[in-house]
């Protein structure tokens, strides 16, 4: 599942929420402002064929969401 998030959406930076206020087993993928995340959902959906939960935003985004994390870990 890791590679694939960063096969296709090329983040900057990638987290796995284990537990927290934002949900469990949560990926927050951090991506460059301009991404096209619509496609790159359905590229990865298309592919993957499975609906983890994912949060995708930018740096500016994540710099408010980040005291939300909560337990989990930096994957890239």
């Amino acid at each position: 599942m890791t590679q694939k998030i960063l096969e296709i959406f090329k983040p900057k930076c990638l987290y796995r929420v284990d537990e927290g206020p934002l949900g469990e087993n949560v990926y927050v993928v951090v991506v460059n402002e301009g991404t096209d995340v619509e496609k790159k959902f359905i590229e990865f959906y298309n592919q993957v064929g499975t609906e983890p939960a994912l949060i995708v935003v930018t740096e500016e985004e994540f710099a408010q969401i980040e005291p939300l994390l909560g337990k989990g870990e930096k994957l890239f």
